[in-house]
């Protein structure tokens, strides 16, 4: 963290001012109440400090976050621990809600899950899959106009929002500017700094939202077409180009089933492989129909040699980073800032990121080793974080069941479920008692139908 100490000329160092915060963090605690006495075992330090520092226009937020994760890698490596048989890198946006609309540029954002249109910020967030943890490597906030370009507020509202004048090429000017840029744009950017910076991977898995023809082209055109794509695709009129006939995903449906439907057991799902064109790019499409479900999906690759099965338990990498939006927001308090400045919200989803990719680093080899006295007071309440991870593969199947049953689709289910906080714990009980003993749950539910 020395670089950053640049940015003080005086009083605390801003390592020191980071590892407070981190602390902070890991309490579960506000600035504020950590601050009362004998909450914390920091040196006591003034609010203002940490304030200024997280508003501090000159903080290079998004470094702190891409060196920390290099530094996880190296320190995976060192261990040998850090040679997977895939890497994958990871995109997808989250709410962050808010309760205070004097917050500069906050707006109603709409959330495609419960459909409401709450006050706050997108997250968009990258971030890599070493074979064995999830680690953040870069994101941007961004608002949504709306319609008629207001967010959602009175005239009255905008102008009580707070607002400062940002220097150009800081990196809080970058910062503002992303919030009215588009997210795909934004996504493809991150994915070429975080190449830039030597992270390395083979496939960018992401939902339908980001799956079109501009970042398919985009990410197959960095580094010499190194990275290629995977991730759900809307059925919707869009045209793939197959034996020379334009058709979109009803038509394919329509004309393959009877042809080329085949049936995964492991998956119990009907799918048809097809290889098209779609606007320039050769791709890979799964149009998938689980058992006895009327709707059909789309699994789309640019990697043409991969197979059905290959293409699933890939794409089920996905979903680890609905866990780590789910741990953040429940543990670490992300998105939970009412500061009114842009640049203390970047400052606080930054910390809670970090902290985050601390316990993961912990997690990883703290059977072991450990990060020192700083964690060890919370290291058995935080080893509940792994609960998610242990249970992933009973979680799939038994999502897959619901899936039949209910007729819904898969990803939204998944995202609901993470989302309902009540509902997960009831789900994570549930999952407790079934683990050790799924197969024999499963063979039983067989039986009775």
């Amino acid at each position: 963290m020395r670089p950053f100490d640049s940015v003080k000329g005086k009083g605390v160092s801003v390592t020191q001012l980071l590892v407070s915060l981190i602390t902070f963090r890991l309490h579960g605690s506000s600035i504020a109440r950590m601050q009362q006495p004998g909450r914390s075992a920091c040196p006591a330090i003034d609010d203002n400090t940490f304030y200024r520092l997280m508003n501090n226009p000159l903080m290079r937020w998004r470094g702190l976050l891409m060196g920390l994760a290099k530094q996880f890698a190296a320190h995976v490596q060192a261990k040998g621990d850090g040679n997977p048989s895939v890497r994958c890198f990871v995109l997808d946006d989250t709410d962050l809600e808010k309760t205070g609309k004097t917050i500069e540029r906050v707006g109603r954002i709409f959330n495609h899950v419960t459909k409401r249109y709450p006050f706050g910020f997108k997250l968009l967030l990258l971030a890599l899959w070493d074979g064995k943890s999830l680690v953040s490597l870069d994101f941007s906030l961004h608002c949504e106009r709306g319609g008629t370009g207001k967010q959602g507020l009175t005239v009255k509202e905008k102008r009580a929002q707070f607002s400062k004048v940002r220097k150009a090429g800081t990196p809080s000017a970058q910062r503002y500017t992303e919030l009215d840029q588009e997210k795909h744009h934004n996504a493809v950017a991150m994915l070429r700094r975080a190449v830039k910076n030597g992270v390395t991977a083979s496939y960018v898995l992401m939902d339908s939202w980001f799956v079109n023809d501009y970042t398919i082209k985009a990410i197959r055109a960095i580094k010499g077409r190194a990275l290629h794509v995977l991730g759900m695709c809307k059925v919707d009129n869009r045209k793939y180009t197959v034996d020379g006939r334009a058709m979109n995903a009803h038509q394919l449906v329509a004309k393959f089933d009877r042809k080329r439907a085949k049936h995964s057991r492991k998956y119990r799902t009907r799918y048809i492989a097809i290889t098209a064109d779609y606007k320039g790019e050769k791709v890979r499409l799964f149009l998938m129909q689980y058992n006895h479900a009327s709707r059909w999906t789309i699994l789309l690759t640019s990697d043409l040699s991969l197979s059905f099965v290959q293409a699933i338990e890939l794409y089920q990498i996905r979903w680890t980073i609905e866990v780590l939006f789910k741990e953040c927001k429940q543990y670490l308090r992300l998105g939970c800032s009412q500061n009114t400045d842009f640049d203390g919200q970047v400052a606080d989803a930054t910390l809670a990121l970090v902290t985050h990719t601390i316990l993961t680093l912990q997690k990883r080899f703290g059977a072991y080793e450990t990060l020192g006295d700083l964690f060890r007071e919370t290291q058995q309440h935080l080893l509940e974080l792994t609960l998610w991870e242990r249970l992933i593969t009973v979680f799939l199947k038994m999502v897959m069941q619901l899936v039949e049953l209910l007729n819904v689709d898969i990803e939204e289910l998944i995202e609901k479920l993470l989302q309902d906080s009540q509902a997960s714990r009831k789900l994570l009980a549930l999952l407790s008692f079934l683990r050790d003993d799924w197969d024999k749950c499963e063979e039983t539910y067989k039986s009775n139908i």
